[in-house]
Formats: C-alpha cells, sequence, structure tokens
C-alpha cells in the first residue's frame, strides 16, 4: 500500500520515455502522495488518479469498521502545494474522458484526477480477497 507514486518516480528516472499512468487509492495517497514534490523537483510528467472512495478499501473487505474512514483531501490542489502541475475533480464519465484528455495534452508537468467514488465500490476479485484474508485471520467478521 503507498508504492504506486514512489514507484512512478523510479520508473520515469529509469526510462525518460515512459509517462506512467498511477492508479492509486487515496489512503496509499494519504502515505505516499508527497512524493509529487519529488515529482516536481524532477521535471516528471505522470498522469496520477486517485481513487477517492474516502477509505482503505481493502481493509473494509476483510474487516468494515470506522478506522478504515480516511479525512477526505482535496487531492486536485496539490499542484497549489508543489507550484506546478494540473488537477481537477471528477465525479462522472463525461469528466473522466475530459480530464483524461487534457492530463494526455499536459506533458509538461505531472496531472492529478481526483476521482470521486463510491466508499462501497469494489471488485469481485477484491471481495473473495477480503473474504480469504479474514478467513485466514481466524474468522473474524466483515
Amino acid at each position: 500500500m503507498g508504492f504506486a507514486v514512489p514507484a512512478a518516480v523510479g520508473a520515469q528516472i529509469g526510462n525518460r520515455d515512459v509517462r506512467p499512468l498511477v492508479f492509486v487509492g487515496d489512503g496509499a495517497f494519504q502515505m505516499t502522495g508527497h512524493e509529487l514534490a519529488t515529482v516536481a523537483r524532477l521535471g516528471l510528467n505522470p498522469i496520477v488518479i486517485v481513487m477517492n472512495n474516502k477509505g482503505y478499501t481493502t481493509e473494509r473487505m476483510i474487516r468494515e469498521g470506522p478506522y478504515n474512514d480516511i479525512h477526505d483531501w482535496a487531492y486536485h490542489l496539490r499542484p497549489q502545494i508543489v507550484r506546478t502541475g494540473w488537477g481537477c475533480e471528477v465525479r462522472t464519465e463525461g469528466e473522466l474522458e475530459e480530464a483524461l484528455t487534457t492530463a494526455r495534452t499536459n506533458t509538461q508537468s505531472f496531472s492529478i484526477l481526483n476521482l470521486h467514488l463510491d466508499p462501497n465500490d469494489h471488485s469481485k476479485a477484491l471481495e473473495r480477497l477480503g473474504k480469504r484474508l479474514r478467513q485466514r485471520l481466524g474468522g473474524i467478521k466483515k
């Protein structure tokens, strides 16, 4: 958890012809998203999509509780903090298409999309993983 943004830094430093497309959960971003300062300092230009569902969804699949909820940040405003980059909020499919088009043309700096999702939005695969982990942890209830 929290590996996506730092991994993008390494990938782009390793090959400047690569432009990472980063999918990161909001909880993970709150742990290591500050690496966008490194991105800014080095002039890198990844496209970062923060999947903002206001918490730790993977952990919710294992065991639900208020400890999985996190404070909602304005992730799209991160460019104001590091004084470079482009950000926007995304709430609909149409907004996502527009944002991705803009992000792709913004090659001079990073782009960050604050993609709002329902806190219970998850894949069937994540649900299966959560169930198996619950079982391994002694059958704790979701």
